[in-house]
């Protein structure tokens, strides 16, 4: 079954958080990926749980307006599923359906993740139900297992750091 994964952090960057220099490597919590931690993000991912959820990435960025910009990546068993505009319909339509103050989503763009197809959408959101946020996430099928990556910010911050999940998704390499 798909789940929503409008998902955003709260976690806080602080000075006490592990940072990680521009492009060092760094592995999901599953050891299926690695990634890199974008130039004014914090690897944070140690700082949530892997239960339900399963995060397997999250990187926090600058604060505006009280709001951490975040990017983090959460796994769901494919189901038998590979294609990746198949996969980004059921995702959306999961989307909308259960978090019906989505609105206003893009056109779905193609993209390449660690070498296989995926695809990305934007749209806002409210996903704790009292903050308005923009949110791109890009989908990807690998090994059995759906990665959706989300890159989420308050919308008058989105533009100034929508470049790092560019750097996320062009750094991504498969290790399993």
């Amino acid at each position: 079954m798909f789940g929503s994964k409008s998902t955003s952090s709260s976690a806080s960057a602080t000075s006490s958080a592990s940072t990680t220099a521009p492009s060092a490597a760094v592995r999901s919590t599953d050891g299926r990926f690695q990634t890199v931690i974008p130039v004014g993000f914090v690897d944070a991912t140690h700082a949530v749980s892997s239960g339900v959820a399963n995060v397997q990435y999250l990187a926090v960025g600058p604060r505006h307006d009280s709001f951490a910009t975040n990017i983090n990546v959460v796994r769901e068993p494919a189901n038998g599923r590979s294609d990746a505009d198949q996969i980004v319909r059921l995702e959306v339509d999961t989307i909308k359906r259960l978090e019906r103050q989505a609105s206003n989503f893009s056109q779905v763009t193609s993209l390449k993740v660690g070498g296989e197809p995926a695809r990305a959408v934007d749209y806002f959101n409210t996903p704790t139900g009292s903050r308005l946020l923009h949110q791109r996430q890009v989908f990807v099928a690998n090994g059995g297992w759906i990665y959706t990556i989300t890159y989420s910010a308050i919308p008058s911050a989105y533009r100034a750091n929508v470049g790092a999940l560019d750097e996320v998704t062009s750094a991504w390499r498969w290790l399993g």
